[in-house]
């Protein structure tokens, strides 16, 4: 029993660090076929254009939530990012975002299949939230 509960647990580590060695994926790469990529969790690396702060609650819970709602753009695209969090959530606080900042966000694609594409081709309600934020010093 104990070795495979020491198996389980070494698999679940492995797992994990496979998760947080991630590759960083270009947003130009999730843009060719959103719905291809709609739920699937990426890593993102940006620079914050649009910033704004958003305050709000949780539909069923009614918790309060804040953050921010930004675009984030790098070489190959450009993306809307929804990084809403629960206010004070054990204490802690949302990370603050401004434009400019350079970013890593590791969150999931919102693309159903039956996303609209306006008449210049963009899509109309894709957008990546955001699970986790952190700031790139450079």
């Amino acid at each position: 029993m104990r070795l495979l509960v020491t198996i389980l647990f070494g698999m679940m580590a492995v797992e994990t660090a496979s998760l947080a060695a991630e590759p960083v994926m270009p947003i130009g790469q999730l843009l060719v076929s959103p719905s291809s990529v709609h739920r699937k969790v990426f890593k993102l690396e940006g620079v914050v254009k649009n910033a704004a702060a958003y305050s709000g609650s949780e539909f069923r819970t009614n918790q309060p939530l804040c953050g921010a709602d930004f675009d984030l753009e790098d070489y190959s695209g450009t993306i809307a990012v929804l990084y809403h969090v629960r206010c004070q959530s054990g204490g802690q606080k949302a990370f603050v975002v401004d434009d400019g900042m350079h970013l890593v966000i590791d969150g999931y694609m919102e693309a159903p299949p039956d996303v609209q594409r306006y008449s210049n081709g963009k899509d109309f309600g894709v957008r990546f939230v955001a699970l986790s934020v952190a700031s790139l010093r450079r």
